[in-house]
């Protein structure tokens, strides 16, 4: 049993190392390399993007990651709910893994997911 729990750890290590290298690549322009809303690109965003590490502060940890992957995803975001300036990167990686021939959807979940894992291994507590 010890075995097959290191296994995972470490399984969900990379996958947080995953998530941390494809955060960077894609969304650290607008939301900065530390996640905390300040990305080169944030000044010139019409709503700057806020403090990632700080979206669970007492949320359910499941629908906060349900939350967080639609709105990465971005395909089936309600457009009544205003305009998303957010790419909608479910498209971009979609286009990305076909054009490097792997599996279309599954590759573009687990590069969500490994962006969630990424973003749940920096959340910090709100000072009271």
């Amino acid at each position: 049993m010890v075995a097959i729990s290191m296994l995972h750890a470490t399984a969900f290590a990379d996958e947080i190392d995953e998530g941390r290298r494809q955060f960077l690549r894609y969304c650290a322009s607008c939301h900065g390399a530390a996640a905390d809303g300040r990305g080169f690109v944030s000044p010139a965003l019409a709503h700057p993007p806020g403090d990632l590490r700080r979206l669970g502060d007492g949320a359910d940890t499941a629908l906060l990651a349900d939350r967080l992957s639609r709105a990465i995803d971005g395909r089936k975001v309600v457009t009544a709910h205003g305009e998303r300036e957010m790419p909608v990167w479910g498209e971009r990686f979609a286009d990305i893994t076909s054009a490097e021939g792997t599996p279309r959807e599954r590759d573009v979940h687990a590069r969500i997911n490994a962006i969630l894992a990424y973003l749940l291994s920096i959340q910090v507590k709100a000072r009271p």
